[in-house]
């Protein structure tokens, strides 16, 4: 089933856009809020995840090792992240599905943490 341009998969606590690349036949996700374009690809749904923690875990660890943030800041200016607008416009849709956004944000957030254990199932969102 093709993904609409409207979905959004939640791996580690930061939301991907989903959409269905149709050359190719592939699932493509792309994190947003993050300093730098993180991408994935499966060909099916469930494969998005595996793929979407693997880039993470390898963006978090290449921000580590050049000590920057891999948060993007909001473009108004202020001090906030960008990820935290797209929380705030998330929380009413989750909210929707059944979903405590910020209850799903901080069970993921920890399994990416040093000894954090397992990681969190990724949640799929049609907006």
């Amino acid at each position: 089933m093709p993904s609409s341009v409207q979905d959004i998969m939640l791996i580690g606590g930061i939301p991907a856009l989903i959409s269905f690349q149709v050359p190719r036949a592939l699932f493509r996700g792309v994190f947003v809020g993050l300093n730098a374009e993180v991408d994935f690809f499966a060909s099916t749904v469930a494969g998005l995840e595996p793929q979407g923690q693997a880039a993470l875990r390898s963006f978090f660890t290449l921000c580590q090792n050049n000590r920057r943030s891999p948060l993007r800041l909001s473009e108004d200016g202020q001090k906030n992240y960008l990820l935290e607008e797209i929380y705030e416009q998330m929380v009413e849709p989750a909210r929707r599905c059944g979903i405590d956004l910020y209850d799903v944000v901080r069970e993921q957030v920890q399994s990416f943490q040093p000894g954090g254990g397992d990681a969190a199932p990724a949640i799929l969102l049609s907006l």
